[in-house]
């Protein structure tokens, strides 16, 4: 147990790193990593599984009791950003309205599954966490297509059922298994049963950076000017919504640092995968061009916003209460 416990730390550690060296494998042998592809929702199903695991339904109810903070980062998703991403597109590019489609689809999908592995990492509110990305999952059917529809006037005739249950066995599924499990068994099983399955899942979740990456390698290998003008709007974009989640969470919500952390990183990161299977399925190929490319940077910024908020002063106090009990419990 303590070598998982020794894996698990250097993961934590170096996940930056070990996201910059996956994100080049993924572009770079693009036709081997592809292969993966198939694999990547289950290696999503067992992530949600370790990163849900220690919570508890009555977490999940206190969550769900006080809904402004889920509330506020809904609207930040699928509101006010998707709105800042057309007025934006509008003006630089008039004259190339399939990329204007795939970036208003980048901001349409819901959060990502993979922001419960940061929360986690990062010491973040878990169950808000998950109360956010299961909410955020469920209503992503309905609001993807009409999001689509209003913002873009694209009609996206989706197999709602299909990706329904695709979702749920992703996220909620897992999810559900893992508050089961926390309810029926004493604390000591689950705890050691996370011990092990955190490293693995930290695996998993690199395995998914390499397997996203591999759908911009084609792009890439051909940039032009305008796909360069696409990718700064790209990171600009989501760089605005980390920032707008941190300043809802300090100024309106008056949040804690662990939901403070947590807001920001949910009002950020977007589920690249769906998004890239309905560009793929939907739409021609220049749609799929930004949700493609979101991944070769997508882990590199959550990581860089992860150690952001940690230099904070409510960063800082946090770590160190953090360490104090890590002493105190080694003494």
């Amino acid at each position: 147990m303590a070598a998982l416990s020794r894996a698990n730390r250097f993961l934590s550690e170096k996940i930056l790193w070990l996201t910059l060296v996956c994100v080049a494998l993924g572009i770079v042998f693009d036709g081997f990593f592809s292969a993966l592809i198939p694999i990547t929702p289950a290696l999503f199903a067992f992530m949600t599984f370790s990163n849900t695991l220690g919570s508890g339904f009555r977490q999940m109810g206190e969550v769900f009791l006080r809904p402004i903070p889920i509330l506020t980062v809904l609207v930040l998703l699928h509101v006010l950003l998707p709105l800042l991403c057309l007025g934006v597109c509008k003006l630089l590019f008039a004259d190339a309205p399939l990329f204007t489609t795939g970036l208003v689809l980048e901001f349409a999908v819901p959060t990502g599954v993979v922001s419960l592995m940061w929360v986690t990492i990062g010491r973040g509110n878990l169950p808000l966490c998950l109360g956010i990305v299961l909410l955020d999952t469920l209503l992503s059917p309905l609001v993807v297509p009409l999001t689509l529809k209003l913002l873009v006037g694209s009609i996206v005739e989706m197999d709602t059922l299909s990706m329904m249950q695709n979702l749920m066995y992703m996220v909620a599924l897992p999810a559900l298994a893992a508050l089961l499990l926390h309810q029926v068994r004493s604390g000591r099983m689950v705890t050691s049963l996370k011990q092990v399955c955190d490293p693995v899942s930290k695996v998993c979740m690199l395995t998914i950076v390499i397997s996203n990456a591999t759908g911009a390698a084609p792009f890439l290998k051909n940039i032009t000017p305008l796909l360069e003008e696409v990718i700064v709007v790209l990171i600009v974009l989501i760089l605005l919504g980390y920032y707008l989640g941190y300043l809802v969470s300090v100024h309106l919500l008056k949040s804690d640092f662990p939901s403070r952390q947590t807001i920001t990183l949910t009002s950020g990161l977007r589920n690249i995968s769906a998004g890239a299977v309905l560009a793929a399925q939907y739409f021609p190929p220049d749609v799929l061009f930004p949700v493609a490319f979101s991944p070769v940077f997508t882990q590199i910024l959550l990581g860089t916003v992860v150690k952001l908020l940690r230099k904070t002063k409510a960063g800082q106090a946090d770590q160190a209460a953090y360490e104090a009990s890590l002493t105190q419990s080694e003494g």
